[in-house]
């Protein structure tokens, strides 16, 4: 229960909302929208693909090895489609296959829209690449991630699941890479039981994005920005 993780955007650009997930598996599989924005029609899975032609290299816990060019990445956790680097082109960030924190890039190649390998892109104010999860087997994964600008500052920063959400702030960009700091958790309130799953909202239409996150008791968590109140 609780293990497919979604994204919700237009992944191939035909101006229709798609769905991204990963699993039990930690195969990033997407869903086209065949249908229309009120009448929404999926066809079947896909896998999402990384090009040119790259071998995810096999987690050794996994019980089968990866098809080549096939995304494969450590199970349960978000793929986060986002435009990051703002460059119209919805990306990937999610973990890859050890752990850390990675930026997987669209580009347009000789007019194709392709996946590129992952790159460990945020680092801490250290520059070392930051890992979200070392574990292994049962223990690895389980990283639940949304993208949003949660200050205000017009940098995207991430939200990660934790005693409710770790707000993971983004400092600055150097050279390719994304400087992050982690400001902790949220709120004081611990509504985890097995993962919290934050995503945001804005049902105030005040253009700050909410906290809501879901927990393990079949309930939604709501926190108000606290720049809402200022």
């Amino acid at each position: 229960m609780g293990y497919t993780s979604l994204s919700v955007a237009d992944w191939d650009l035909d101006g229709l909302p798609d769905i991204v997930l990963n699993s039990i598996w930690g195969k990033v599989e997407w869903l086209k929208n065949i249908g229309t924005l009120t009448r929404p029609r999926l066809a079947p899975l896909e896998p999402v693909r990384i090009t040119p032609s790259y071998q995810i290299p096999r987690i050794p816990w996994h019980w089968w090895t990866p098809e080549r060019d096939y995304l494969v990445t450590q199970w349960r956790t978000t793929p986060v489609v986002v435009d990051w680097n703002q460059d119209t082109l919805p990306d990937l960030v999610m973990l890859d296959p050890e752990g850390y924190l990675a930026f997987y890039e669209r580009k347009k190649i000789a007019g194709d829209l392709v996946l590129l390998p992952p790159r460990r892109a945020f680092v801490d104010d250290r520059a070392r690449p930051i890992r979200l999860n070392a574990g292994t087997g049962g223990k690895a994964g389980r990283r639940k991630l949304c993208a949003t600008d949660w200050d205000g500052d017009g940098k995207l920063d991430l939200l990660l699941n934790s005693a409710n959400a770790n707000f993971l702030r983004q400092i600055e960009s150097r050279e390719g890479t994304w400087v992050m700091h982690d400001e902790g958790p949220l709120s004081t309130k611990n509504i985890e039981g097995h993962d919290v799953s934050p995503t945001t909202v804005d049902w105030d239409d005040n253009h700050v994005p909410d906290l809501l996150g879901g927990a393990e008791n079949v309930r939604f968590y709501f926190l108000q920005n606290p720049r809402a109140t200022k």
